[in-house]
């Protein structure tokens, strides 16, 4: 077994085109090559679809990855016949990876098929020490992510209950649990056996907004239209039509503006008939679907004002972070991921989960009030200049070697 090595699970698929070539999430391959820089070999595993890649999907050879970093696509056993028939066979061999890393973490969803549950199943089995990794709790996103009617809240419900039941036991059982963020740590350090918040940024020094352009940029909010950004999947977790609903509440109180969502989703449709509903038009309100170039996203935070969030489930997620880089401030419902990142330096505006009214009253009060506005962006542009991905992923591969060094409990 060599000395320094690492079993990675990882949540973003892979697609394998026609020939054969294997395509990774950007973000994905960012995490590959930090790892990369953390161990001296990585074996990195997640379901592989065969077929043509969503946008922004790369060539995981081409990128440059190198031989110290094996990716091994695994079948899409969330497919119950796909799982039945192999799941035996998968189970051996990731029993035999196992065996050829020292150490071994895997990115946990918790439902049935998930590759993370999976390997942690195995890994228990075997008397394995290993650690999990959540971004998310999983199980309240089924329940948000439910529909309205009888039938939908009683099935969320149901998967709500695999998921926290596979949750609760990966994280009692695992050597380590790491955990993205203050929110998800607080959701699970109570659970978990070992737990350790951590990050999870994939920017560098090069990405935080220099002195020159947050000094112009909290000049130039002085007068002139609110530019409200939102970047991110249109999901219920993320509160979609919470975020209509403050937008539209501020044309009635007759707020000048253009507000902006960037990203794609499920509820995208459902946000484009409340918008029109609500009386919003082009003028007022673009929806830019997903946007691949990271270049055209950050010139969209850096083009904001503020970064307006209705985040519903407990969750980390990176666009606050990367909302400060740009010095755009972050006004939206507070947890303690949210709070963390707000009381750092005091650069956004937080409200009650769910207050849409309070939050219509932050931004409008923002509006009225440009020197706090301008006060708020140079605030946030000197927030997070410690989460660097070569930090935060230095850190986690510390834990990880301390925590998984330690005998078995």
């Amino acid at each position: 077994m060599p000395d320094d090595s690492l079993l990675l699970g990882f949540s973003a698929p892979l697609f394998r085109d026609p020939g054969g070539r294997l395509l990774a999430e950007r973000q994905t391959i960012l995490g590959l090559k930090a790892w990369r820089d953390n161990f001296s070999h990585v074996t990195a595993f997640s379901i592989c679809h065969d077929g043509p890649a969503p946008p922004g999907w790369q060539d995981v050879e081409a990128e440059g990855i190198g031989p110290e970093v094996e990716t091994v696509p695994l079948p899409n056993t969330y497919r119950f016949k796909t799982l039945m028939r192999q799941r035996r066979e998968l189970s051996e061999s990731m029993r035999v990876l196992m065996g050829k890393a020292r150490y071994r973490t895997f990115a946990y969803g918790g439902w049935i098929g998930d590759p993370g549950e999976i390997a942690a199943s195995v890994a228990r089995r075997n008397g394995l020490s290993h650690a999990i990794w959540f971004d998310r709790v999983e199980s309240q996103v089924a329940r948000t992510e439910a529909g309205a009617s009888l039938a939908a809240r009683t099935k969320g419900n149901l998967r709500a209950a695999v998921f926290t039941y596979h949750e609760n036991r990966a994280a009692r059982a695992a050597d380590l649990t790491l955990l993205h963020g203050a929110t998800v740590f607080d959701h699970f350090k109570g659970i978990a056996r070992n737990p350790h918040q951590v990050e999870d940024i994939h920017y560098t020094e090069s990405d935080h907004a220099p002195a020159d352009f947050i000094e112009r940029k909290a000049a130039e909010v002085a007068d002139g239209v609110l530019n409200i950004l939102y970047c991110g999947r249109a999901a219920a977790m993320k509160g979609p039509l919470d975020w209509i609903r403050t937008i539209a509440a501020l044309k009635e109180r007759g707020i000048s503006f253009r507000a902006r969502w960037l990203g794609d989703g499920e509820m995208l449709n459902e946000m484009r008939v409340a918008a029109a509903r609500a009386g919003l038009t082009g003028t007022d309100l673009t929806f830019e679907g997903f946007v691949s170039d990271p270049d055209k996203v950050r010139e969209a935070y850096r083009k904001a004002d503020l970064l307006l969030f209705c985040h519903l489930t407990d969750e980390s997620p990176r666009n606050l972070i990367e909302s400060l880089l740009s010095a755009t401030p972050i006004i939206g419902y507070r947890d303690p991921y949210s709070a963390g990142l707000v009381e750092e330096k005091g650069a956004g505006m937080l409200v009650r989960r769910g207050d849409v009214a309070g939050l219509v009253e932050a931004v409008a009060a923002l509006a009225t009030d440009r020197a706090r506005l301008s006060d708020l962006i140079r605030r946030a542009g000197a927030s997070a200049r410690h989460l660097t991905q070569a930090n935060v992923f230095r850190r986690r591969s510390e834990i990880i070697r301390s925590q998984l060094n330690q005998p078995r409990r």
